[in-house]
Order: structure tokens, then sequence, then C-alpha cells
């Protein structure tokens, strides 16, 4: 009777933990399932269409760096603008700096997915300078325009040294270039001890 019940319960743990492994092994994320549709979508739309966006436009992804295009690269910073359905995704590799307005997709997956709506570049002659993205306001005629710049990392309260700034168009989805000195710059960390 004893056996028994021991050969019972050794059968149980072992036709468990068979179904446990190979749950694990057969489960594939959402974001490769949606990146390997949309790649292969992606393939036969740029045959027949030669205006059609970059590749990595066209695929919806979970998370940027996943991408071969960007494969290697280090997020740096991302944010949601506003209350819209878009985001803004700061990330390197070396003297590269990238940023990427991205649309947010949300499915029946808690975490949501992503598409690129514009991105920009930027190559640095020093790859170890440390650039930051901050958020600016236009000096004149503020409004409620979104504006980021990239700055050179100073310990001061208005950053001096703005190397590139953007407005950042929603109803357009793209980044619109303007001159630093029309832009002023707090530095949000500027006397944080911690």
């Amino acid at each position: 009777m004893k056996s028994a019940k021991t050969i019972i319960i050794l059968v149980l743990i072992l036709t468990f933990s068979c179904q446990e492994g190979k749950k694990t092994s057969e489960i594939k994320s959402d974001s490769k399932i949606e990146l390997e549709k949309e790649k292969s979508n992606s393939e036969l739309n740029s045959d027949r269409n030669q205006n059609s966006k970059n590749d990595s436009e066209n695929v919806t992804f979970r998370n940027i760096t996943d991408l071969k295009k960007y494969n290697g690269f280090e997020k740096l910073s991302a944010q949601v603008l506003g209350n819209s359905n878009k985001a803004l995704v700061y990330i390197q590799k070396d003297s590269l700096k990238v940023l990427i307005l991205e649309k947010i997709i949300k499915n029946s997956s808690p975490k949501p997915n992503y598409s690129i709506l514009d991105e920009v570049s930027l190559t640095f002659k020093n790859k170890d300078q440390y650039i930051a993205l901050t958020q600016c306001d236009l000096i004149e005629n503020s409004d409620d325009k979104i504006i980021f710049s990239l700055v050179e990392n100073e310990e001061v309260e208005y950053f001096e040294k703005i190397l590139k700034t953007w407005i950042i168009d929603l109803n357009e989805n793209k980044f619109k270039e303007i001159e630093t000195t029309k832009v002023k710059c707090v530095n949000e960390w500027f006397g944080y001890d911690g």
C-alpha cells in the first residue's frame, strides 16, 4: 500500500514536470511572433512599393533594441509623450545617438508593442562624451509644443551647451529641427545630491 502511494506520487510529479518543461519550450513571446509576421509582410510590401518605409518602420516590436537595425544599442531613456499614444526613446551605440518616435500599440497583452514613426541619428566625435536628452521650452511664444534637445551634461541650472533641438509634431509624427538658440532647457538634476 505504501509503495503504491509512492509510485502514484512519482508518476504525478513526473507528469507535471514534463508538462511544465513542454510549456516553456513551446512558448514564443508576442513580440517575436509579431516581428516575424511583420518582417514577412514588409518583405512582400517592399517589392511592391518602392516608396514604402524602411523595414524597421513597418515592424511591430516590444523592445527597440531587439530589432536587427538597433542590435547592440543601449536604451538610455524612454517616455510617453503627454496623453498620446506616442513615446520618445533615446538609444546609443558608441558615438551614434538615435532618437526614435514610436507609436504605442495596445493589444490583449498587458505589455504594449511599438512601431517606429520617425527617427533622427547623430554621430559625435567623442564616443565617451555624455550627451543627455532633456525637455525644453521655447524662449518666446512658449506654448504646449513638445520640445527635446540633446545637451552636454553640465552642473548648471539651465543647460548652456545645447547641441540639437527638435519639436516633436504628434500630428505629423515627425521630428522638426529648430535652432537651439530659440529654447531654454532646465537641468532637472541640478542640485540633486542623491
